[in-house]
């Protein structure tokens, strides 16, 4: 069986149809979406990059939107891009009045269209940095990241800092390239990587810290964890009127304050502990990170 055949099995449950039916619907409206900013009615649209499924990053960024709409007196409405790639190009083409976006693919995307506004970054356990893993199963016989050459690597999306990025620069720094890999395959999120290496699909993945403590139990090893990277962040289109950017700079960073600060917060992730101001060269030391195997 095939990985593909095995994540469709993995990933069948018998629920009623309507559900499932209802959630697709609002799926396809979200990615169908032309890629607009403010529309005639005012309405802020919320752009989020597709590291998780579509209706779990609806489901985790509804309470930021709604305090965003109460606070703004306008509607705030989410949705989620197909790719990472078209979401760094929506954001760089100055479509989206609001974005989420990761360290890696914010380098990206100021590398090809420039800076943007930013607002603020994530905080995790008091500090504004994350960390992702290089996993294999518990059972594998891997001791180094050196002892990977000849075998089969997962990683995510080829814009995703914890699954490709970070982990590729990893890899180089000890001594392996992708040639010295017997294979490798993306497979767009950072759930189906763990999946795949624990069905043994791929000797070893890599993903952020969230995803490696969520399948830890499942029988996953972190053979190696990332130095300290700056965390992911909101930033805004450059035309968007410096007095509603700097409204919304000061609403993200008043979370910190707010009486829903758990509700809106912890529903993006479970270890973010508040919103701190972000500054461009945050993310320098990331961008020279890159550059390691850029020549690979």
């Amino acid at each position: 069986m095939t990985w593909q055949q095995h994540r469709q099995k993995i990933t069948r449950h018998p629920a009623p149809r309507w559900p499932a039916l209802l959630c697709g619907l609002i799926t396809i409206c979200l990615l169908a979406a032309p890629p607009a900013g403010a529309s005639d009615d005012e309405t802020l649209n919320l752009w989020i990059h597709p590291y998780l499924p579509a209706t779990e990053l609806i489901r985790r960024f509804s309470p930021l939107a709604d305090y965003l709409a109460e606070e703004l007196e306008r509607p705030v409405q989410i949705r989620v891009q197909q790719s990472y790639q078209t979401h760094i190009d929506l954001i760089g083409r100055d479509h989206a009045d609001l974005a989420f976006i990761g360290p890696a693919s914010y380098v990206i995307m100021r590398r090809q269209y420039g800076h943007k506004p930013l607002l603020a970054m994530l905080e995790e356990n008091g500090y504004p940095v994350f960390q992702g893993m290089i996993i294999v199963r518990e059972e594998a016989p891997f001791t180094s990241l050196t002892d990977l050459k000849g075998q089969s690597f997962a990683f995510g999306d080829p814009n995703s800092t914890m699954s490709y990025i970070v982990p590729r620069a990893m890899l180089a720094q000890a001594g392996v390239s992708l040639d010295d890999l017997a294979r490798h395959d993306f497979l767009n999120s950072h759930h189906d990587v763990a999946l795949a290496v624990l069905g043994g699909y791929f000797a070893a993945g890599g993903v952020k810290d969230e995803v490696f403590y969520a399948y830890q139990p499942r029988g996953l090893r972190a053979l190696a964890t990332s130095p300290l990277i700056p965390d992911h962040l909101f930033l805004t289109r450059a035309d968007l009127p410096p007095a509603l950017v700097d409204r919304l700079r000061e609403l993200l960073l008043a979370i910190n304050h707010h009486p829903r600060k758990l509700e809106i917060l912890k529903g993006i992730k479970e270890t973010v502990t508040g919103l701190v101001e972000a500054q461009p060269e945050n993310y320098d030391s990331l961008e020279e990170m890159m550059a390691i195997f850029s020549g690979d």
